[in-house]
């Protein structure tokens, strides 16, 4: 009997052993993450990413991580579509979070300057100056508001980018 307890305890331990591991608090997760990220396996990145906010959901953590999935989505991977759904998630899935004006704020940079769905992007603009007038992106909002669908060389204060 006792061989048999003694059998089970190893393969426990083995596949402890040969299973992910997850960190013991959000902070060392979220730099695992990053390390991917910067190594190129995004895949692995966003794997973190979401084992963060499925086990430490209630840590800030869980909305920047919910944050950064939009970021690699829209930079690393350039899929607009799920960087706009990774980025209304921070803004449903997070009450109250410091990350949900910034989401907000790039739902509406997707739409009007990438995916050029410019009535999806006043909406979202809009709302965000109704809920955020004070915050530190309004006027880049009402910048992207005035200035929404025209191009670059019609914009005075960019030209000098395309000179």
């Amino acid at each position: 009997m006792k061989v048999k307890y003694s059998y089970i305890l190893i393969a426990i331990f083995l596949f402890q052993a040969c299973g992910d591991k997850i960190p013991k608090t959000a902070l060392e997760l979220f730099n695992r993450a990053e390390k991917h990220r910067q190594a190129k396996e995004i895949e692995l990145a966003i794997k973190d990413l979401h084992l963060l906010i499925e086990h430490f959901n209630t840590d800030l953590m869980a909305s920047k991580s919910q944050y950064v999935i939009g970021d690699i989505y829209m930079n690393d991977i350039r899929d607009f579509e799920k960087a706009v759904e990774a980025y209304r998630k921070v803004t449903t899935d997070f009450e109250n979070a410091a990350e949900i004006p910034h989401a907000r704020f790039m739902i509406g940079y997707i739409y009007s300057n990438i995916l050029s769905e410019y009535e999806k992007a006043r909406l979202e603009y809009q709302s965000f100056l109704e809920k955020y007038p004070d915050h530190e992106l309004s006027p880049s909002v009402k910048f992207e508001l005035e200035w929404m669908g025209k191009d670059i060389n019609e914009i005075d204060a960019l030209k000098h980018i395309t000179s």
